[in-house]
């Protein structure tokens, strides 16, 4: 099984901890800010006074009190689920330290990170608050993560509308570990059985619905049109899931998978109207 730490670029690396870092107190998840936070961590802010309009130095933030203000809201059950006020902005890397931008309902925060073991985490952070709309990160790249449907019982060959097999079930669950700490905005499935199952193990991961579409170009341009900044899962078949691959790049990189083949993992980003793409086996 891939680990994206090793697989991914840098700069998804680094999103991925940016958006752990926002999980970690958004959903009160001392797990994901344990991902994210170096123990050395530094963190303070400036918060406005707004009788005065003045910005006040607001309280250090240590590892331990980061931990124990995302227990509270836990504990408290005021988890934020919008988007809305939400943004990751990677603004630089070097060979050992990025920088980066992230906002939040607290305001926005310039993040410093560093590289150790094949593994970003946040070394300091110091913010302003409360948020403003001025402040949301301008991250115009879409990432779509493409894969076909899990293994599938073949034990009828009239049926053309099979369930998974064991095998696809447990590969299900596999994927939804994979995209565990991908922060999706949506996730498509064709309108079968085995699609269906094989993509509800990480929608239900996300609370998100399932979106139904048809493989066919005017469905694949609808899902091409989707807003800039998203992360869409899609999940397919053994000849539609490269095809899609091959039009959001505009070109034809990706044959047909064979037949055994159900661990392909497709990322293809886009980024003012420039496409990139990688291909991964998950096994």
């Amino acid at each position: 099984m891939i680990t994206f730490g090793q697989e991914l670029s840098d700069q998804e690396q680094i999103k991925i901890t940016l958006n752990n870092y926002i999980d970690g107190f958004y959903k009160g998840d001392t797990t994901k800010l344990k991902q994210a936070l170096k123990p050395r961590l530094y963190k303070f802010g400036y918060l406005k006074n707004e009788a005065n309009g003045n910005y006040e130095y607001y309280e250090h933030l240590s590892f331990k009190k980061a931990l124990a203000l995302a227990q509270r809201i836990k504990e408290s059950g005021r988890i934020r689920r919008d988007t809305l006020m939400r943004g990751v902005k990677v603004l630089d890397i070097g060979q050992h330290i990025a920088a980066a931008k992230v906002t939040a309902a607290w305001g926005m925060d310039y993040v410093l990170l560093s590289k150790d073991d094949n593994k970003w985490m946040i070394e300091e952070v110091v913010w302003e608050g409360p948020y403003i709309p001025a402040y949301k990160a301008d991250d115009s790249a879409t990432t779509y993560y493409l894969i076909r449907h899990a293994e599938k019982n073949r034990e009828d060959s009239k049926n053309r509308n099979p369930e998974l097999t064991e095998k696809g079930q447990e590969r299900a669950e596999r994927w939804a570990q994979v995209f565990k700490n991908i922060p999706l905005d949506a996730i498509y499935t064709t309108n079968y059985k085995r699609t269906i199952s094989t993509a509800l193990p990480t929608a239900e991961a996300k609370d998100l619905e399932l979106i139904y579409y048809k493989p066919n170009k005017t469905e694949y341009e609808k899902i091409k049109a989707n807003p800039q900044g998203q992360h869409i899962l899609i999940v397919g078949h053994s000849d539609t899931t490269p095809a899609l691959a091959n039009i959001l790049l505009s070109l034809k990189r990706y044959n047909m998978m064979e037949d055994d083949n159900n661990g392909n993992l497709y990322i293809v980003t886009i980024k003012d109207n420039e496409a990139f793409s990688q291909k991964l086996f998950v096994d």
